[in-house]
């Protein structure tokens, strides 16, 4: 654990209590930099959550004039940091954070600029800064719990993630445009998605912006059905599953049979019979 940060932390408590650490956190952290003997309590939370909350704060920046908080240093570009500096100087008396590939790309379309608020979501661009304004709640969500692993700002981002349910008619709509993308080779917006559920979900892990582009980029057609189909199975029971993919099952066989374009229609239909006859061999199985 960083010693410096440790002290920092330990500290400015109004900064890190409770929008990263609880009460009891801060407590355990405290005895732990005091070389306190900890209860069996106190151990299990610092080798788990506290742990977890430290590593994403040991890329903290300290100036002499200001303090700049920045996650995932090693994975900025040399320049880009002063640049966000600037940017910041411009918000002084907000609460803002500046991530997404203006920072670790060479090119870029872009500037993402988070504004925290109290109430609402807005987007809009002045020239190539991309300003999306969300409250602290909004923050929990994991699309920008992601994006504030590599970033900057001037204020301490929370560590907290609040996931929204999955919806099957969602997720397979998302299947099916990424499958055309990366059949056409168009850009993989929708793909990004189910990568990043897909690693959320199964993996457990929240992919910060450089490596979900990575792994996109690199993504086949296979790779693809095998991540949807994991996620199917995990997060919707057999029964659900059969009951709501088998009438489309049979819509995909009566397009397939009128289209000419055929290619991405066939896939789609073969994954989904694979998981109906599977959820129905379990069912016989078990009864």
């Amino acid at each position: 654990m960083d010693k410096n940060i440790l002290k920092i932390i330990l500290g400015q408590k109004e900064k890190y209590v409770p929008l990263i650490f609880t009460e009891k956190q801060f407590k355990v952290l405290k005895k732990y930099h005091n070389g306190n003997k900890l209860s069996n309590a106190d151990k299990k939370a610092l080798y788990t959550s506290i742990t977890k909350k430290m590593k994403a704060l040991e890329s903290i920046k300290v100036e002499r004039d200001k303090e700049y908080y920045i996650l995932g240093y090693d994975k900025i570009i040399s320049g880009r940091i002063r640049e966000a500096k600037k940017i910041l100087a411009e918000y002084k008396d907000k609460r803002v954070f500046i991530s997404g590939s203006f920072l670790f790309s060479k090119k870029y379309n872009d500037i993402d600029i988070f504004v925290i608020k109290e109430r609402g979501y807005k987007e809009e661009w002045e020239g190539n800064q991309h300003l999306i304004s969300l409250t602290e709640k909004r923050l929990e969500r994991p699309v920008f719990q992601s994006a504030a692993l590599i970033s900057i700002s001037n204020f301490p981002l929370p560590s907290k993630i609040k996931e929204r349910p999955l919806k099957l008619g969602e997720f397979m709509s998302s299947y099916h445009e990424a499958g055309i993308e990366i059949m056409s080779k168009q850009e993989r917006e929708i793909t990004r998605y189910i990568v990043f559920t897909y690693y959320l979900k199964i993996k457990k892990t929240l992919l910060n912006g450089l490596e979900l582009g990575n792994i996109t980029r690199k993504l086949t057609l296979d790779q693809l059905d095998d991540m949807v189909r994991a996620v199917l199975i995990r997060f919707f029971s057999k029964k659900y599953l059969y009951v709501a993919i088998h009438p489309y099952v049979k819509t995909l066989s009566e397009f397939i049979k009128s289209e000419k374009n055929t290619g991405h229609l066939k896939r789609y239909k073969s994954l989904y019979e694979e998981i109906i006859y599977e959820s129905r061999r379990s069912k016989a199985a078990s009864a």
